[in-house]
């Protein structure tokens, strides 16, 4: 943790003269500057895969089979993952639903339980034009969908 000055004149002229309580949220130096105490959270979601459902995959399929169908739901749901991104960073949250819906779809196919919530939640936010869950959303989307796309590989069902 470090103590982090903010100097906009705006914040100067609210922040002359406020005393801050002993709890360690800061203090006002004689030019108005507050220092503040910045805590980096860092982010620790579990990542479900849905094991029972690959192992259905390869009774159904067979393992060859399988393994292509869950290979390519992957990369399907990498470029879908692509199309969102672009999207979001254009602000395109008309665009972003579909991409999402069908990432939810994938995820769901092939036992990847959170990336398949995760991409709900975008979906909603995304119907609802709500530019800050959109955001906050899609953080967490790129965080669960990395691991959970690596994640998928790793399960003693497969072999890749």
């Amino acid at each position: 943790m470090g103590h982090v000055l903010l100097p906009s004149e705006p914040f100067r002229k609210r922040a002359t003269g406020l005393h801050f309580n002993d709890g360690g949220l800061g203090q006002v130096d004689d030019k108005g500057y507050a220092g503040a105490m910045i805590t980096q959270l860092k982010q620790a979601e579990r990542v479900l895969v849905d094991s029972d459902r690959v192992s259905e995959l390869m009774r159904r399929l067979g393992h060859a089979h399988a393994e292509a169908y869950v290979a390519e739901r992957v990369e399907e749901i990498s470029d879908r993952l692509a199309k969102v991104e672009a999207s979001h960073r254009k602000a395109a949250y008309g665009d972003v639903v579909p991409d999402a819906e069908r990432v939810e779809h994938l995820s769901g196919e092939i036992g990847l339980i959170s990336l398949a919530k995760v991409s709900h939640d975008l979906r909603i936010a995304a119907s609802h034009d709500d530019s800050t869950a959109c955001h906050a959303v899609w953080e967490r989307l790129v965080r669960i969908g990395d691991r959970s796309l690596a994640q998928v590989w790793e399960l003693p069902a497969l072999s890749m």
